[in-house]
């Protein structure tokens, strides 16, 4: 199948207002820790969508086209700098804005426009339940001798709150300041209509809230602080169909979570791998589709250098049910999507004809790597897990999902391998040798139309035969050969110049027939063919007393 191109919606949320008030504080100050965070994705993401977007291109689609150059500059959001007891740097923003990532980098813009870019950002940990994520800058980069500082007080209900970050004014991003106040200290909510569990707790304010700002902070005036704000929480979300409702991850979460985040202990690896472990495994004998399941333990290196052979497994076998799913996770989030491709296709290779049952028979390796050997259905799955981010993920599941580039290569052999197997055809022409049985040999040529009817006709010394006929045809592809049996119904005329005195009632001769036949194609010259069949003339509507009753034949043709 052509790979296509649907529209990109990367989810972004989170605030940013500007209510200019003669008792905020300058903001100016700010704009040395509050950064604009982009990411880019995985080497093979980019290769892939560049392979696509050149298909586009020649096609004509230019608004496709636009729409990959966008995706592939990289999603933004915000982050703010935070420091460690010994003063070293960090950004702190939310696990969505850094989701899809494969590398990451921040940008702080001063008020007279120069801007400062530090690359090479790397994920510490990020937590996808409190949507957190802390970035460590590369060694030798420090911005600031020391980060903001979080409010180390709960904010009260009525308190004038601030908000800062890079909000997008079309494909622009653009710094905003704004001031609102908290409508509510401690507020959690359900995830959504169909799950009652709750989220939060939040702050939640009144200042402006615009998509782009996500993982900017919350703050609130204090003294003596770095730029005279403490963080007092992380813009995260804004409610639909609410004026002025938005949420705030506070402080103290965050707090926790950069403490953990910068303390691991490594003693607990192996405990935290084997909980995942058990989890992945139980989740996989849902009597549903799992793909979802999977998808959330796929590390990014697994979904990069697997994704465009399992989009391309995806798109030929996949049912029109997750076809869909796949679609609307692309509206969520493009990598996301990615990721169901590459789940759906370690599904499709475990599952077989019925339920997935998992058991974990050995783990080895130590610190933040390790092979993990299932039994799947009777059957030894090897797979590799790593640490990324702090959590356990799948870098490798099996042969196919790991990363093997010989397995695109080989569909695109066996793509472009079946495209010169020409069996489908908008007319064939052929020609050969046929023996009509009993009467002697005779010329033999047909000519077809988009497979369904043609004409043929046959030519001896005594015999000429026309015939109309309607067909059907099967097309068996091995390899670099395909087999096509066809039967086909026919009604025609038929003159035999040895008994030209008789005629049908009809004043000319008539004759119906069945052929069942086979052609031979090789991909070595597309559209060229071999054939042979068998015919029987079922119905003579004259009174020949010697009628030709079966016809062999051999024929070359070419399908066009």
């Amino acid at each position: 199948m052509k790979r296509s191109v649907v529209l990109f919606f990367i989810l972004v949320s989170a605030g940013c207002a500007v209510f200019a008030q003669t008792q905020a504080p300058s903001a100016g100050a700010l704009r040395d820790y509050v950064g604009l965070i982009n990411q880019t994705y995985h080497p093979d993401i980019v290769s892939y969508f560049e392979k696509v977007k050149a298909e586009l291109a020649e096609d004509g689609e230019s608004d496709a086209v636009k729409a990959i150059d966008l995706f592939l500059k990289g999603a933004t959001g915000s982050g703010f700098i935070v420091s460690d007891g010994a003063g070293q740097n960090y950004v702190i923003t939310n696990h969505h804005v850094i989701a899809q990532a494969y590398s990451l980098s921040v940008t702080f813009e001063r008020q007279d426009g120069f801007k400062k870019t530090y690359d090479g950002l790397k994920v510490i940990a990020d937590d996808e339940e409190s949507d957190l994520a802390i970035l460590a800058f590369a060694p030798g980069d420090k911005p600031v001798d020391t980060g903001l500082a979080f409010l180390s007080r709960p904010v009260e209900e009525g308190e004038d709150v601030f908000s800062a970050g890079f909000p997008g004014m079309g494909t622009t991003t653009i710094w905003q300041f704004g001031r609102g106040m908290v409508s509510n200290a401690s507020v959690r909510f359900p995830k959504s209509f169909d799950d009652d569990t709750l989220m939060g707790p939040f702050i939640q304010h009144t200042a402006q809230v615009d998509p782009g700002n996500s993982g900017g902070p919350l703050l609130v005036q204090e003294r003596n602080v770095p730029a005279g704000y403490a963080v007092a929480g992380i813009n995260t979300l804004s409610a639909l169909w609410r004026q002025a409702a938005n949420y705030a991850v506070p402080a103290n979460t965050t707090r926790q979570f950069v403490d953990s985040a910068l303390n691991p202990n490594p003693e607990s690896f192996r405990a935290a791998l084997d909980a995942r472990l058990a989890k992945f495994a139980e989740g996989l004998g849902g009597n549903k589709a799992v793909y979802p399941h999977i998808a959330g333990f796929l590390s990014a290196a697994c979904i990069g250098e697997n994704a465009e052979y399992a989009t391309s497994e995806l798109f030929e076998k996949a049912p029109r049910t997750v076809l869909q799913s796949f679609a609307d996770k692309f509206e969520d989030s493009v990598v996301g999507a990615m990721g169901y491709a590459v789940a759906w296709t370690i599904e499709n290779n475990i599952r077989g004809q019925g339920a997935i049952k998992a058991v974990i028979s050995n783990v080895s390796g130590a610190s933040e790597e390790y092979e993990v050997v299932f039994t799947i259905n009777g059957k030894d799955v090897s797979s590799k897990w790593v640490r990324e981010y702090g959590v356990w993920r799948i870098r490798t599941f099996g042969e196919i999902a790991a990363g093997n580039k010989n397995l695109v290569a080989e569909k695109e052999a066996k793509r472009e391998q079946s495209a010169r197997l020409r069996t489908e055809s908008t007319i064939a022409v052929e020609a050969g040798y046929a023996q009509l049985l009993g009467k002697g040999p005779a010329l033999y040529g047909a000519v077809s139309f988009l497979r369904y009817a043609g004409l043929r006709v046959y030519v001896g010394s005594d015999i000429t035969e026309v015939d109309f006929f309607f067909k059907g045809q099967l097309d068996v592809k091995l390899s670099s050969v395909a087999i096509s049996p066809y039967i086909t119904f026919g009604l025609g005329y038929h003159d035999d110049r040895t008994y030209s005195s008789i005629k049908s009632d009809m004043g000319f001769p008539l004759i119906a027939s069945a052929q069942a036949g086979v052609r031979f194609t090789a991909a070595a010259v597309p559209g060229l063919y071999a054939g042979a069949a068998f015919q029987y003339n079922l119905l003579h509507l004259n009174d020949n007393p010697d009628p030709l009753r079966m016809i062999a034949l051999v024929c070359v043709g070419y399908a066009f």
